[in-house]
């Protein structure tokens, strides 16, 4: 039985009047999801809202532990959510061109399966390292495939590659990833990892002692190295494995509520809103 600890947080940022990130968890059935949307006129957050609406919906209809049926159930259930944001923005003018990132994860009993879209990403923190999963599909990450530095100046960093939405078909990177007591599965938007490299937030979850810390104290270092996007965090662990090997527990120890239907398109702080 899954007995998951998950903790969301949402900032709007610096830089924008309005937050288009949303994020859904769903402890009891293992799902968690984090989309940043894009698009004019609000648009980024209906791309976003209507994405992690119906891939919520259609993996709440799934049954299956097994992982190899969950990669495939997961990446036919993204595309179905693509098809659906793509139809919408055909349908209305001012939703012409909206799109939005995904990044998800569903915890199995055998292990986690995690797919995106774009440039939000999914790292895992086991023994007190971080550890990058995804890679971003940008223009910025297939020029660092070319051996250029990260810090050197480059003009079309947040141009991504991929969306969901914005075509007819979105392509999702699908992959499976075991876990071991303590783990930590992290989700987040590109306004942490803009200005936050992965030593930096990796310290910051070193040093803190709780979900609702580790999350707060991540958002308030990219706020002050500037980050002018909004900013969402997402972090899942599974309290089962924790309080039954003591001596395998990390540093970072979740005494967070869990919180079962989650929607947090907020700019406010809250942690969360009934979804």
């Amino acid at each position: 039985m899954k007995r998951l600890r998950s903790f969301g947080l949402s900032d709007i940022g610096l830089g924008r009047p309005n937050n288009e990130d949303v994020w859904i968890a769903l402890p009891k059935m293992g799902f968690f999801a984090i989309a940043d949307g894009m698009g004019g006129h609000k648009a980024g957050e209906v791309a976003a809202y209507e994405a992690i609406t119906h891939l919520a919906a259609s993996m709440e209809k799934i049954s299956t532990e097994d992982p190899l049926k969950l990669l495939i159930e997961l990446r036919e259930a993204i595309e179905r959510a693509n098809y659906w944001v793509y139809s919408l923005s055909q349908k209305e003018e001012s939703f012409r061109g909206m799109g939005t990132t995904l990044c998800c994860l569903i915890w199995s009993e055998q292990a986690v399966v995690y797919g995106h879209v774009g440039d939000s990403r999914v790292y895992r923190m086991r023994e007190q390292q971080l550890e990058l999963l995804t890679q971003d599909h940008s223009l910025y990450a297939k020029w660092k495939k070319f051996g250029r530095r990260a810090d050197t100046p480059y003009p079309y960093k947040n141009v991504i590659t991929k969306a969901i939405g914005t075509s007819l078909h979105s392509s999702p990177e699908i992959a499976i990833s075991t876990y071991l007591p303590g783990d930590l599965f992290f989700l987040c938007t590109d306004g942490l990892t803009d200005v936050l490299f992965l030593k930096d937030i990796e310290k910051i979850l070193n040093a803190s002692n709780s979900l609702e810390e580790g999350a707060s104290e991540l958002i308030l270092a990219a706020k002050n190295k500037g980050s002018s996007d909004n900013i969402t965090v997402l972090m899942i662990q599974n309290a089962a494995s924790i309080e039954e090997n003591l001596l395998r527990q990390q540093r970072y120890n979740p005494l967070g509520p869990s919180s079962e239907g989650s929607y947090a398109p907020r700019s406010d702080g809250s942690a969360s809103e009934p979804f």
